[in-house]
């Protein structure tokens, strides 16, 4: 099958792959669209991420979207000419965490188009993808492959917003503009936060944060305005999705006293914290790691209409332009979610 296979820091190759046939509980889905994820853009720009290195040339992808064209012997809900998207991570189902319904805690977890496998998985940057059966969520006919392209990085930001528990009626605050913090905006809004404040030092995720929900907007840069924010009363909760020191610091100044942080965005390995302010506020900080049991309240989310999913989609670029499409999610210029299509 064709593919574009990543073979070194900005060594993007479209080559030929063996195409694996799908076992008795899987299927093989025809990738129809794709999108270009931060780690996505990370492997191509380093070929890693933080400890996760390629041990072999990867395709990476893993927010896909397809139609069905093959299915094991013991697949029972799914057929062929299905429409469909996936969770990409694959855990175990054996320990302790996965026998708690913790699953994105998985210490076996296996990810798609990541070096986080070894052996490596093949991503969606390719003809055809092969997923488990239980895996798979069928996409009616409200939802096009754009929409179910989403549903993965959608489920990054719900998962975050339902580890903080309640946001309505509250003071909400999400540092960092990007794909993860546009998506958190999304779900917190359809789940009743009313009173949100995005802050990126960028203008155009403040503006376009600003046409889709939020109604403040910021540049956490400024001179003071952290400060200033916290002798405003500060806010409830805060979801922290830049990935930037400056970013999860900022959160903590923020935070109103008794306030909830939650880390989505993934930080070095050390990092400098005021960190007597989780006392001092009694402030309570969760992590959020992927997701775990979301993909149907998010697919529920945009067939209500509570999220307009493809106003997230900043671009579409056909598969044969994999690199054009590349450079333009690495450029960050006007971009939310750039994504690729096959016909």
């Amino acid at each position: 099958m064709d593919a574009y296979v990543l073979h070194g820091p900005g060594d993007l190759r479209r080559e030929k792959r063996q195409e694996r046939k799908p076992g008795a509980d899987e299927v093989l889905i025809d990738v129809k669209r794709v999108g270009i994820c931060g780690s996505d853009i990370h492997y191509y720009q380093h070929f890693k991420i933080g400890q996760f290195i390629p041990r072999a040339p990867l395709v990476l992808g893993h927010e896909f979207a397809g139609l069905v064209v093959e299915v094991g012997s013991e697949v029972k809900n799914v057929k062929i000419g299905d429409r469909v998207t996936a969770e990409p991570s694959i855990e175990c189902g054996n320990c302790r965490y996965c026998r708690a319904g913790r699953y994105n805690l998985c210490t076996n977890l296996r990810f798609m188009g990541t070096a986080a496998t070894i052996p490596h998985i093949d991503g969606g940057f390719a003809e055809r993808v092969v997923v488990p059966e239980s895996h798979c969520y069928i996409l009616d006919d409200s939802l096009d492959y754009g929409a179910g392209a989403m549903i993965e990085p959608l489920a990054v930001g719900a998962n975050g917003v339902m580890r903080a528990g309640t946001v309505a009626g509250n003071r909400v605050l999400i540092v960092g503009g990007g794909t993860i913090g546009q998506m958190v905006l999304g779900v917190a809004s359809a789940l009743g936060a009313t009173d949100i404040t995005l802050a990126d030092p960028a203008e155009y995720p403040r503006s376009f944060a600003l046409s889709h929900g939020a109604g403040a907007a910021i540049d956490p840069t400024e001179t003071g305005i952290a400060e200033k924010l916290f002798a405003g009363g500060g806010f409830d909760v805060i979801f922290e999705a830049s990935g930037a020191p400056a970013g999860l610091s900022f959160a903590y100044t923020t935070a109103a006293r008794g306030g909830r942080v939650v880390q989505i965005g993934t930080q070095p390995d050390s990092v400098n914290l005021p960190a007597n302010l989780v006392m001092s506020k009694e402030l309570t900080v969760f992590g959020s790691m992927r997701y775990a049991h979301v993909y149907p309240m998010v697919l529920d989310l945009i067939r209500s209409g509570k999220i307009a999913v493809n106003d997230l989609i900043s671009a579409v670029y056909p598969y044969e332009k994999m690199q054009e499409a590349m450079d333009r999610a690495v450029s960050k210029d006007r971009v939310v979610k750039v994504q690729v299509e096959r016909k």
